[in-house]
């Protein structure tokens, strides 16, 4: 009984006051997770899916396994004719007894100025299904009219984001990003629920450890703040990299978790696995989370226009 009390309290500060986006360990794989400004920024077209089991371990009375999973797919390309990026997320996740289902349409408009700064301004179009199961929940009296609900009710969210990315040759990144700006507000059951304006802000640099050019190390701090103005979380990085093909790192999640993460590139193929210890409260229900990332790039080139040649027997 105590433990679903404290899930029915989880659900509510997660659904009603905390970030409406999933959480994730390794989300600089995908910049276009939190910023749509990242979208065709790789010069490829990419596919990348995220699977990610939040506090594992985590059960109801009845020993349910209602830890959250979140599973995210995005597919981008940029537009070179247009000087853009366009592309979608598709986003399945389960907290509990509640289920969401969204998708975001994004598009960026994409310039560089000199060899070396290159910009990206994006916007999204974004869809919420969120649905809730109340026919699971235990309460303390079932009689009680404030919790007397249909066995599942759902409402459907519309939202709009916006993202600006700058990047520093290969060097260095940073973009900030503001979702869910119509802060849109449906009731499900008895409860209102309301999307809060989240603001996300990321960086990184890429220090060169080693001179070499077929052996070339490179150490990678980057963090990623996350605030809706009522609650604000920080993710403090650090990685290692070899030729941009192996790397390894540690994450530390303000008052939640310590991370570590390692991932390959093989032949446009992108492989990646993290574990979070958890240091917060829930440890004493979970034995931590687990996400791990899989992506493609095949990479394509802008067209060269071919360059206008003059015959001075035509002139």
């Amino acid at each position: 009984m105590k433990k679903s009390r404290f899930l029915l309290i989880l659900l509510t500060i997660v659904s009603i006051s905390a970030f409406s986006q999933v959480q994730l360990t390794q989300y600089m794989l995908d910049g276009s997770v939190y910023n749509p400004a990242f979208v065709g920024s790789e010069k490829a077209i990419c596919g990348n899916l995220f699977g990610r089991q939040q506090w594992m371990g985590f059960e109801d009375s009845a020993g349910n396994n209602v830890s959250p999973r979140s599973f995210i797919f995005n597919l981008q390309s940029p537009i070179y004719s247009i000087n853009s990026g366009v592309g979608i997320n598709v986003i399945s996740d389960r907290l509990g007894y509640e289920q969401n289902f969204g998708v975001k349409i994004n598009y960026a408009y994409r310039f560089t100025l000199g060899d070396n700064h290159h910009f990206g301004a994006g916007l999204a179009l974004s869809f919420l299904n969120k649905s809730i199961d109340f026919s699971q929940l235990v309460v303390e009296d079932p009689e009680d009219p404030l919790l007397k609900f249909n066995d599942k009710e759902s409402a459907t969210f519309f939202d709009l984001d916006l993202g600006i990315h700058y990047r520093f040759a290969d060097k260095a990144y940073a973009g900030i990003s503001a979702t869910n700006l119509l802060q849109s507000s449906r009731e499900i059951g008895n409860v209102r629920y309301h999307q809060k304006t989240n603001i996300y802000l990321t960086g990184g640099y890429y220090f060169q450890l080693t001179e070499m050019d077929y052996k070339k190390l490179y150490l990678i701090p980057s963090l990623l703040l996350k605030t809706n103005f009522a609650s604000t979380l920080l993710d403090v990085n650090l990685m290692v990299n070899y030729n941009k093909q192996y790397w390894a790192g540690v994450s530390y999640r303000l008052q939640d978790a310590v991370a570590v993460m390692a991932g390959a590139n093989w032949k446009g193929f992108k492989l990646g696995a993290s574990y979070d210890i958890t240091t917060s409260k829930l440890a004493n229900v979970s034995s931590g989370s687990l996400e791990v990332f899989v992506g493609y790039c095949y990479p394509i080139k802008p067209k060269i226009k071919p360059k206008s040649l003059y015959n001075t027997r035509y002139l």
